[in-house]
C-alpha cells in the first residue's frame, strides 16, 4: 500500500459501525478530534500495559491485537480489517491497553483519543446512544466467542473463526465469500486455542470438503454454506 495523503476523517468514520449512522454535524464534530494515521507493516500503535489513551480503528489494512504470556509467547485476540474498531476497553474503563496492537499490512489507522470522545459524547446524544448501542452489541458478540470456545469442538471454532473474518452473517448460499485479510496458521491457531499443526489438518480438510479454497491473490475463500455445517 502505497504512503499516500491522509485521508479525511470524516469520510473515513462513515464506515465505522458506531459511527456510521450519525447526523451529519455530529460526524463533523467527530473528524475534528479524529486523526486518520500510516502505518507500515509490523508496526505497533500502542502496547501491552500502556495508558489507554486512544479508540483507535481500521480504516485501511489490517491489525491484530495480542497478549504476551509470562512465557513470552503471543496469545492473539482479535484479527481486525477495514472499519473494525479496537481498543475499546480503555474508552470505557480507561487504565491500560490490556494487549498489544500491530499491522499485520501497511495501514491507515484512524485514531480519537478518549478523553475528547467522552467530552463530545457527554454534550450529543446521539453519539453516545450510538456509542452504547455499539458497546452493547460486542458485549454480546464477546459472550458467544466464550460460549463457542467452551462448547464447540477445534473445527467448529475455526469454522465459526473463518466466517466472522470473511464477515458472514447467515449462510450466503451458493457463493464464495473472500477473508479479507491474509492471515497465518500460527495466528488462526492462536486465535481459538489450538496448536498451528491441528489448523493446518483442519484447513487440509475444509479445503477437500469445499468449504475453503485459497484464491490467485493468496487470500482464502469460503463458501458458508458449507462451512455453516460445522457449527450446526
Amino acid at each position: 500500500m502505497p504512503h499516500s495523503q491522509a485521508p479525511a476523517a470524516q469520510d473515513a468514520l462513515r464506515d465505522v459501525a458506531p459511527f456510521a449512522e450519525l447526523p451529519e454535524a455530529t460526524t463533523a464534530h467527530l473528524a475534528e478530534i479524529t486523526s486518520i494515521r500510516h502505518y507500515r507493516k509490523d508496526m505497533y500503535i500502542f502496547g501491552e500495559g500502556e495508558p489507554a489513551e486512544m479508540l483507535c480503528f481500521v480504516h485501511r489494512g489490517a491489525v491484530k491485537v495480542f497478549k504476551t504470556t509470562s512465557e513470552g509467547q503471543e496469545q492473539t485476540l482479535h484479527l481486525l480489517q477495514p472499519n473494525d474498531l479496537f481498543a475499546i476497553t480503555g474508552f470505557v474503563t480507561g487504565g491500560i491497553y490490556p494487549g498489544t496492537a500491530q499491522t499485520l499490512e501497511d495501514s491507515w489507522i484512524g485514531c480519537i483519543r478518549n478523553q475528547a470522545l467522552r467530552s463530545l459524547a457527554q454534550s450529543d446524544v446521539a453519539l453516545a446512544w450510538s456509542l452504547l448501542t455499539f458497546f452493547a452489541r460486542r458485549l454480546t458478540g464477546a459472550s458467544q466467542q466464550v460460549l463457542d470456545l467452551g462448547t464447540r469442538d477445534t473445527a467448529g471454532r475455526l469454522a465459526s473463526a473463518l466466517l466472522q473474518l470473511a464477515g458472514v452473517r447467515d449462510r450466503t448460499l451458493g457463493r464464495h465469500v473472500k477473508v479479507g485479510l491474509q492471515v497465518t496458521h500460527r495466528e488462526l491457531a492462536q486465535l481459538i486455542g489450538a496448536s498451528r499443526e491441528t489448523v493446518t489438518r483442519l484447513l487440509g480438510e475444509f479445503r477437500q470438503e469445499g468449504s475453503i479454497q485459497v484464491a490467485q491473490d493468496g487470500h482464502l475463500e469460503i463458501t458458508p454454506e458449507i462451512l455453516q455445517r460445522r457449527l450446526d
